[in-house]
């Protein structure tokens, strides 16, 4: 004690003014290392534990906000809105244009952001302007949040652990996705859209001026052969699938596919020799003899996976080897045997038997009895050809509600999956309508403006969602989701190929943009060898420049006149620029961009 006291004393600091350090005993280089680490403490703090963003509690610099912003908060308050979860990762050049359009065309009024641990900068100042107006509830999450398991009444069990590769960013991912629907859940919201801060929601509307998938058919046009248990792979441009032959099925493959657009349940395609075929929707057919029950007493297979051969479920009712309800059991099972015919197709659903090795039969759950009923084809072609104008200011939500009004909600939720379409790199330039109603803001530095450029329309793989929380249970959401692309395995359609849902009855779709090279490289995550490939690069943006979007879009135009040009410069500050971080080097070709 009497040591420690000396050393106190020898840093000129006391027991009554501890924390007073006199000036001549410390180096300015140390005064100021210490307050530089001090400050890093500070914001690592503000950072990483920030709730729904009081901005009383991040500084004391407020933005100045006007009448204009308190009324449209007010009125905010009496309106119905959307929610989103957003996993970024140095995405701040590109997030004040996803705020402001998601706000404007959703309408988004909620959002939680979680940011990667890679990631080298924060999106606090951005997330901060729109708390401060009153606009929308934020919230900025870290791992602490959302990495850890759940007992059943909601308690944090044990942290789980991620690693610093692909894998760990899907799992990451997964665990994100639905703890931050949970909390929404529990705050009583209703609608939350999952996407990626490079992606958009938008209407599908038809656009006879752009080239589109025909609408799937039932019955196969006259003297074209049906293809069933069909398997598109995309890697070799071919479908494998079975037509009905006496005595017995037949196993063809396709020659490479003319176009891709039309390969879709109810589609029909055609090879590069000429011939045709109609592929059957397996889900629709299979759903029809599908049972909601076991026809006999046996074991039954909850949230069903086939892994590495396997059948592998929650067994309930195990009479062989007694298993308690609820346990997780792997099966190997005969692919080929008569008794399990059905499972040729790799989009299955369960509401059949199946037998394993030893002949024993297990019933398999009838998954889709939870999933939204699809339109028939005429309503989706009419409800595509309501959906609104851009200029008409009706929102994502206007059209969910009064498409469920409709045809019943059961037809639009609790899962919307959506199809994707990839913008590629070429660019236009925006119009004069357009740059004189942003007046200061650059259209050029947004990219839903920028690139109208897009992909073929049906071809890309693995849509998105917008799920009602509100009709999910508590426990759904307690555990890791499925994927990104499908989260909930018992309430989002597993639709083929590749989890796209059917791109001509989809009444809304998720715009994806490449953007620059320079956006592209910019992220500091996992993929980042891919993502500073000049040649991937290149290949995506030849894939996004099929055709071109001619209605464009007004919202930047309505979102300026609604906040007033000086509030839209405020939150949309930094949109577009790139800065870069010190010590961070990046390759950059000439005609990188495409």
């Amino acid at each position: 004690m009497k040591r420690q006291s000396q050393h106190l004393r020898s840093l000129g600091m006391q027991r009554g003014n501890k924390f007073l350090l006199p000036l001549h005993n410390i180096s300015l280089r140390r005064l100021f290392w210490s307050g530089a680490v001090l400050y890093l403490l500070i914001v690592g703090v503000l950072v990483n534990h920030l709730s729904v963003l009081p901005s009383s509690s991040l500084n004391n610099v407020h933005i100045s906000i006007d009448n204009t912003l308190h009324e449209l908060a007010a009125d905010n308050k009496h309106k119905e809105g959307a929610s989103a979860c957003l996993l970024v990762n140095d995405e701040n050049p590109r997030l004040p244009e996803w705020i402001a359009y998601h706000y404007h065309t959703l309408p988004l009024r909620s959002l939680t952001v979680a940011v990667d641990p890679s990631s080298r900068s924060s999106p606090l100042d951005i997330l901060r302007r729109w708390n401060d107006t009153g606009l929308m509830e934020m919230q900025l999450w870290n791992d602490d949040d959302y990495l850890h398991e759940l007992a059943a009444n909601g308690a944090k069990k044990k942290r789980i652990e991620v690693t610093p590769d692909v894998h760990g960013h899907r799992i990451r991912q997964n665990h994100f996705i639905n703890k931050c629907m949970l909390d929404f859940k529990r705050r009583n919201k209703q609608w939350v859209l999952l996407i990626d801060v490079d992606e958009y929601i938008t209407f599908n509307r038809i656009d006879d001026n752009n080239p589109e998938p025909d609408f799937p058919v039932e019955k196969a046009p006259d003297g074209i052969p049906t293809l069933m248990d069909w398997t598109w792979y995309s890697s070799d441009g071919v479908i494998e699938g079975w037509i009905d032959t006496l005595p017995s099925p037949t196993k063809v493959e396709t020659g490479s596919l003319v176009s891709q657009m039309q390969i879709q349940p109810g589609g029909v395609v055609t090879d590069s020799t000429g011939v045709s075929y109609h592929l059957r929707d397996d889900r629709a057919f299979r759903d029809l003899d599908a049972l909601d029950q076991p026809p006999e007493p046996m074991p039954t297979l909850k949230y069903v996976r086939v892994t590495d051969g396997k059948l592998c479920g929650e067994i309930f009712n195990d009479v062989y080897n007694e298993n308690g309800d609820g346990s997780w059991v792997c099966l190997t099972v005969d692919w080929e045997a008569p008794e399990n015919e059905q499972k040729k197709t790799n989009i299955f659903h369960g509401g059949y038997v199946v037998e394993d090795l030893q002949q024993r039969k297990y019933f398999w759950e009838k998954e889709q009895a939870l999933w939204p009923k699809r339109l028939a084809v005429e309503d989706a072609k009419e409800a595509r050809e309501r959906l609104p104008r851009v200029d008409e200011r009706k929102t994502i939500i206007d059209v969910v509600k009064e498409e469920s009004n409709r045809h019943g909600y059961e037809t639009m939720g609790p899962c919307i999956m959506m199809p994707r379409l990839r913008y590629g790199s070429f660019e236009v330039q925006p119009d004069a309508a357009t740059v004189v109603a942003t007046g200061e803001i650059d259209p050029k530095d947004f990219v839903t403006l920028r690139y109208r450029w897009h992909g073929a329309k049906g071809v890309y793989a693995y849509g998105k969602t917008m799920i009602d929380v509100s009709q999910i249970p508590t426990e759904e959401l307690q555990v890791e989701a499925e994927n990104v692309h499908a989260p909930l395995n018992h309430y989002c359609a597993r639709q083929e190929p590749y989890y796209s849902p059917q791109y001509a009855t989809s009444l809304f779709r998720v715009n994806h943009y490449l953007d620059s090279f320079e956006a592209y490289t910019y992220r500091n995550d996992v993929r980042v060898e891919l993502r500073q490939s000049v040649d991937r690069y290149n290949t995506l943006a030849k894939e996004g420049n099929h055709s071109m979007d001619t209605e464009g879009s007004h919202w930047l135009q309505e979102f300026v006149q609604d906040m007033g040009s000086e509030n839209a410069k405020m939150l949309l500050a930094g949109v577009g620029s790139f800065p870069r971080f010190s010590g961070v080097s990046r390759r950059r070709d000439e005609g990188d961009e495409g």
